[in-house]
């Protein structure tokens, strides 16, 4: 059961990328919904965590695009209004520890290719879900979302889903209190 359920979510966590790069939005926010609703949530809280994901991608897409434009405070501004987004994810799913900063602060270091702290902030964000008792897993989910990016961007779909699937198996088998993914 859990392979099958790894390989559904991993599935739609690539394809979230590949929608994202699209500027599918409504799509992608059916396809984070789907992930919520694969993992217990109810039909209204991963509807509204869907959209809520869809919307931070939208405002990360316009902080990279005040980047390009030179304006930090408008980039910064996009950034903290995403992680208000995420934050309103982790409300609906009534998430105990707060990983929205740390899912904003890897999202903004990718796009200005700051590898450690991309590094530190994936770690962050999987190791303050998962706990010290997890610290392992946190560090193998920390590598398959490196892996994910680094493939994503290479436009390597079918590795792009072989990683997110191995993410998967690897969170599932330790049945966390709370999910580190929020899109």
């Amino acid at each position: 059961m859990n392979e099958t359920l790894a390989a559904t979510l991993g599935e739609l966590q690539a394809q979230i990328y590949w929608l994202h790069d699209a500027e599918e939005f409504t799509e992608l926010a059916l396809a984070a919904a789907t992930i919520y609703m694969k993992l217990g949530y109810t039909q209204q809280q991963a509807e509204t965590a869907g959209n809520l994901i869809s919307q931070a991608y939208q405002l990360a897409d316009d902080a990279a695009l005040a980047q390009e434009a030179g304006n930090f405070d408008k980039e910064m501004q996009f950034y903290y209004q995403a992680k208000d987004k995420l934050t309103q994810v982790e409300t609906t799913l009534v998430y105990q520890t707060s990983i929205a900063i740390h899912q904003m602060k890897w999202w903004m270091y990718f796009r200005h290719k700051q590898k450690l702290q991309i590094l530190l902030h994936l770690f962050l964000q999987n190791f303050k879900a998962v706990g010290l008792i997890n610290l392992l897993t946190a560090l193998k989910l920390t590598y398959f979302l490196m892996e994910i990016g680094r493939v994503h961007k290479s436009r390597d779909i079918e590795t792009t889903k072989h990683n997110a699937i191995k993410y998967w198996t690897e969170l599932l088998k330790i049945k966390p209190p709370q999910y580190p993914y929020l899109g």
